[in-house]
């Protein structure tokens, strides 16, 4: 069975766990295995980030307690380019200058159907 790794990262646990339940249908759908690491802010996320091998894919929360979604980002793409990385936000159009570092870009409020068929674009599977 195929296995991926992945980091969420939001500050709102709720947000974390509704990703979690998609991802694991999302599994079961595709039969693959992800391992779901979870952190709820930059600092958490960059310890993840330098504890742990490169992930196979990050979605991260823009808009965190103790900064950007931009600052994890970065740190991913130093670690590894092949890392793939989605910006989760309730206003893309407010980071169109960090495009450049994300795959893709998710809109919330999060839909489960689109949530799914992005999550696969950004596993590229």
């Amino acid at each position: 069975m195929e296995s991926r790794r992945i980091l969420l990262v939001d500050d709102v646990e709720f947000n974390i766990e509704f990703e979690d339940k998609v991802i694991q249908s999302f599994m079961k759908e595709k039969k693959i295995d992800i391992q779901i690491d979870t952190a709820t802010c930059v600092e958490e996320a960059l310890d993840k980030i330098a504890e742990n091998p490169p992930y196979d894919a990050m979605i991260i929360d823009m808009n965190l307690p103790d900064g950007s979604g931009v600052e994890i980002a970065k740190a991913a793409l130093k670690k590894s380019e092949e890392t793939r990385l989605a910006a989760l936000t309730i206003y893309p159009s407010m980071y169109e200058n960090e495009r450049a570092f994300f795959d893709l870009f998710l809109r919330k409020p999060i839909m489960p159907h689109s949530y799914k068929a992005n999550f696969a674009h950004l596993l590229r599977i």
